[in-house]
């Protein structure tokens, strides 16, 4: 009886040490997963906040020589669409090269996937207009080009000092 008491024994230790284990391994497989999921929701959170801030489709978001938007602009579109259904305001679509014709399909068609997505037309404006951000001033602007910048010579490091013309170079 002994010998059947100790296999029990036996078998109930590592029937135990099994399940324990198996129990510590699951654990950071959870852990990894929801940090995981914790760092997608804060990228995607500062993606929507960018697409957000620049509210602007570019050429680079439809399809070649059409009207219909790619995968980028329906993610984008997507986005701003669901901004601009609680919120007003301007909405680019941004020309850059592309015929006239074209980008006057691209807006009529942008204004209908609008007013199909819920918002309401008195609440927006497509303009080719410039995308949104904190920018920086003119006046920064000509204060920097005033100053003197410091450029250095590739083939040689010996500093060259320069009026900046907007094509300095400061390594320092």
């Amino acid at each position: 009886m002994k010998s059947g008491s100790l296999l029990i024994f036996l078998l109930c230790s590592l029937v135990l040490f099994v399940g324990c284990d198996a129990e510590k391994s699951q654990m950071p497989t959870n852990d990894k997963a929801m940090n995981t999921e914790l760092v997608n929701t804060y990228s995607n959170m500062q993606i929507e906040n960018a697409i957000i801030t620049q509210h602007t489709l570019y050429p680079y978001h439809f399809i070649e020589n059409s009207d219909k938007l790619n995968e980028l602009g329906k993610r984008d579109f997507a986005v701003l669409a669901k901004h601009f259904a609680e919120n007003p305001g301007p909405m680019n679509v941004n020309k850059a090269n592309v015929p006239d014709a074209l980008y006057k399909s691209r807006v009529a068609a942008v204004a209908d996937m609008l007013q199909k997505a819920g918002v309401e037309k008195n609440r927006i404006k497509i303009e080719d207009g410039l995308p949104g951000g904190s920018g920086m001033s003119a006046e920064s602007v000509v204060k920097i080009l005033e100053k003197p910048s410091k450029l250095v010579d590739a083939t040689s490091g010996s500093d060259m000092t320069t009026p900046s013309s907007g094509v300095g170079y400061d390594k320092r």
